[in-house]
C-alpha cells in the first residue's frame, strides 16, 4: 500500500519494437556518447560523422530486408490468390459443363417423351375413329333391323287391318 492508503497500480505499456525504436536508441546513445566523451571536437565529429554512417547504413540494411520481406509476402500471397482463382476457374468451368450435359439430357428426353405423347395421339386417335367408324355401322344395322321390324309390323297391322275390314 502507499501513503496515502491507496493500493498500488502497476501500468504496462506494450509497444512493437521496430525500426522506429531501434533509430531512437541509436540517436540517444550517439547524444550520450558526446556528452562523456574525453575527446576533442573534431574527433567527436569524426566519430559521430561514422556513427550516423554506420547507423544509416544499418538503417537502410533493415529498410532493404524490410522491402525484400515485404515483397516476398506480396509474390506469395499473390501466388495464392491466383492459384484459388485458377481452381475457381477450373471448379466454375466443370460446373457449367455438368449444367451443360444435363441440359442435353434433358432436352433429348423431353423430346423422347414428346414423340412418345405424338405416336400415343395418333394411336388413341386412330382408335377413336375407328371405334366411331364401328359405333356408325352399328347404328345403321341397328336402325335397318329396327326399320325391317317396322316395316314387318305395319304389314302385319295393314293386313290385319284389311283382314278386319272384309
Amino acid at each position: 500500500m502507499t501513503d496515502n492508503g491507496d493500493p498500488p497500480v502497476v501500468i504496462v505499456e506494450r509497444r512493437s519494437s521496430g525500426f522506429g525504436a531501434f533509430l531512437g536508441g541509436a540517436i540517444l546513445g550517439a547524444v550520450v556518447a558526446l556528452l562523456y566523451a574525453p575527446k576533442s571536437g573534431e574527433e567527436t565529429q569524426a566519430e559521430l560523422k561514422e556513427r550516423m554512417k554506420r547507423i544509416r547504413d544499418d538503417a537502410e540494411s533493415r529498410l532493404q530486408l524490410l522491402r525484400d520481406d515485404v515483397e516476398d509476402r506480396y509474390k506469395r500471397v499473390r501466388d495464392d490468390v491466383e492459384d484459388r482463382v485458377q481452381q475457381v476457374k477450373g471448379d466454375l468451368t466443370d460446373r457449367v459443363e455438368t449444367a451443360r450435359e444435363d441440359l442435353r439430357q434433358r432436352k433429348v428426353q423431353a423430346e423422347e417423351a414428346l414423340k412418345v405423347g405424338k405416336d400415343t395421339a395418333k394411336k388413341a386417335r386412330t382408335d377413336l375413329e375407328q371405334r366411331v367408324a364401328e359405333s356408325k355401322e352399328e347404328y345403321r344395322q341397328r336402325v335397318a333391323e329396327l326399320s325391317e321390324d317396322v316395316a314387318e309390323e305395319a304389314t302385319e297391322v295393314v293386313e290385319a287391318v284389311e283382314e278386319a275390314t272384309d
